[in-house]
């Protein structure tokens, strides 16, 4: 009787840990999945503050570039001094835009790489809205630095 009792809290425990391995076997990958799409996510965060980083360097050039010619310019040449100082002050605002979407972009990391935050379906719905919504700012800041550059090579002769 004492044998079958124990082969019996054997068989249990041995039950036990097979339900509970199964069930950590089970929730793996789902797990698994979860940490691989916000290491994606973290990835593509990664590459937008690049993007934005290269924006702001290139309207910082831009303004330089710019600076530099305004000065070169005959004073008899206002309307081209002018269009030279608005152009000026559009590459230093696209700087500052940038470098506060940059800013965001941070921020939006550190929300992105909370757990209890991010596994509410609704608020992870909420987040990848929210990630295309900065990417697509990203490109769009992207074009309009281009496009001031090309502004500024046409107004320069260049």
């Amino acid at each position: 009787m004492k044998n079958a009792k124990a082969g019996l809290k054997g068989l249990l425990v041995g039950a036990l840990i097979l339900g509970l391995s199964a069930a950590s076997f089970a929730q793996n990958p789902a797990q698994q999945l979860q940490q691989q799409q916000q290491q994606q996510q973290m990835l593509r965060m990664q590459n937008m503050a690049q993007a934005l980083t290269q924006v702001m360097e290139r309207a910082q050039n831009m303004v330089r570039n710019l600076e530099q010619r305004l000065q070169n310019l005959p004073e008899n040449a206002l309307r081209a001094q002018e269009q030279h100082r608005n152009l000026v002050k559009m590459g230093e605002a696209m700087e500052r835009v940038a470098e506060n979407m940059k800013q965001n972009m941070e921020r939006f990391q550190e929300m992105a790489q909370n757990r209890e935050f991010t596994q509410n379906r609704e608020m992870n719905k909420a987040m990848n809205g929210l990630e295309i919504a900065l990417e697509k700012v990203t490109a769009n800041m992207t074009e309009a630095v281009e496009i001031l550059q090309g502004i500024a090579n046409r107004l320069g002769g260049n």
